[in-house]
């Protein structure tokens, strides 16, 4: 059965706060060069950057917030730069705020990522047969986002 597989790339360049390059950001060349068909950006958002160029996204702040399975690594991460270790019986979503704060995290305005997808099917006929939701009219970006 014909299906669709979605692909993203993030176009925007990343550093850590002494100015080193943690991510160059890329536009996905590879899916452009194998004919993937480009979809435009995801939806905008504010993401968290942190001292070492990491992206704490809001999956992982959202953990913490609710003490879910697998709020410990992000918890580890603020530790590890700087953050005061959460108290017992303290609030999750204020310690969060409050750690984000200790260790200089970063509002990082990001545009969207780049989307792509792939048509399966076992033949082009197949392929060919799906049906986008969105036109592909959109030319492949070249280079990614400016620092």
């Amino acid at each position: 059965m014909p299906s669709l597989t979605d692909n993203l790339t993030d176009p925007v360049p990343r550093t850590d706060t002494s100015g080193a390059v943690i991510a160059v950001g890329h536009v996905g060349t590879i899916y452009q060069a194998t004919n993937a068909v480009y979809m435009g950006r995801a939806t905008p958002r504010t993401k968290k950057l942190l001292p070492n160029g990491v992206v704490l996204n809001e999956r992982m702040a959202q953990k913490v917030r609710r003490q879910e399975q697998g709020h410990e690594y992000a918890e580890r991460l603020l530790l590890g730069l700087g953050a005061a270790p959460m108290r017992a019986g303290a609030d999750p979503k204020v310690w969060l705020r409050e750690a984000l704060e200790a260790v200089g995290a970063r509002n990082l305005r990001h545009r969207g990522v780049h989307r792509y997808v792939y048509r399966l099917g076992r033949n082009r006929r197949e392929r060919e047969s799906i049906r986008l939701g969105l036109p592909a009219d959109d030319p492949y970006p070249k280079v990614p986002d400016r620092w």
